[in-house]
């Protein structure tokens, strides 16, 4: 069973690769008859572990800015289709801010009724009612689901599923979003507005929100696969797409970090029953 894993990380998201590359190695599929290939599409001239690690393939991807880094991701995969549809058998893609915390194993494989696809339920969605999902609405996109319609509210941070049927959802999304483009319009919430329409005419098999668990929240269920809080990064979600570090930003982040460490502190004493 070959699994190649889709990775992004231009720009400043490279420092988030080391962790979720660890992570990856030490609980995804292991002890099963697995090979990992990394396809990972950046900007950096180097990364951790290639060197040491032949399966880490570094591709060179231009830093298309925010939000083209994201709405853009299905063509930056098929540059290399030719290559994925003879070196994998699955793929998955992996939001850059992702760390595994449990182990994985073939419960994360599609299963035979779900047209070999794979879809992770959204962390903030999983007990809304349909109509409260934030679809597109707009009738002049290619990702408009009208009210009524619908059963989950999928994220765009982690999606596989079997090669051929990957590369097929990979291609008509990629198609979508030129056309989208081509009559100036923009999907609501970029790539995961159009994942959602394809996983609406194309049900995956459904992983929870276990398997994308935003860091400092609070839901019922395990965290398998821990979603990084990038505002515990200097500067948050506008250092990383580009912008410049203020003094603002570093006594905010230096406030967020005191109160974790706080958090972790307490942790640790009610574990000890104190």
């Amino acid at each position: 069973m070959r699994i190649g894993i889709l990775y992004i990380c231009t720009g400043r998201y490279s420092i988030f690769w080391k962790k979720f590359y660890q992570s990856t190695e030490k609980s995804f599929m292991q002890g099963l008859p697995c090979i990992r290939e990394y396809y990972v599409f950046t900007d950096n001239p180097c990364l951790y572990g290639e060197k040491k690690n032949k399966r880490i393939h570094r591709i060179y991807q231009e830093n298309l800015g925010w939000p083209d880094n994201t709405l853009m991701r299905f063509s930056m995969f098929l540059k290399i289709k030719e290559r994925l549809e003879k070196e994998t058998d699955y793929l998955y893609f992996f939001n850059a801010n992702m760390v595994i915390r449990e182990k994985i194993g073939k419960e994360f494989l599609p299963e035979e009724s779900s047209n070999g696809l794979v879809g992770l339920i959204h962390s903030g969605g999983y007990d809304r009612e349909v109509n409260e999902f934030t679809y597109d609405r707009n009738e002049k996109s290619t990702a408009y689901i009208p009210y009524g319609e619908g059963r989950y509210y999928y994220a765009g941070g982690l999606n596989g599923g079997r090669t051929p049927a990957f590369l097929k959802m990979a291609e008509t999304l990629r198609d979508n979003t030129e056309e989208d483009k081509r009559n100036g319009v923009m999907a609501l919430w970029h790539d995961e507005s159009h994942i959602n329409r394809y996983f609406l005419d194309h049900p995956p098999y459904s992983l929870t929100p276990a398997y994308c668990y935003p860091e400092g929240w609070n839901m019922p269920f395990p965290q398998i696969i821990l979603l990084l809080d990038k505002s515990f990064i200097c500067g948050g979600h506008k250092y990383l797409r580009g912008g410049k570090r203020n003094f603002h930003d570093y006594t905010s982040y230096l406030k967020r970090s005191l109160v974790r460490f706080a958090r972790k502190v307490i942790g640790v004493l009610r574990g000890f029953g104190l």
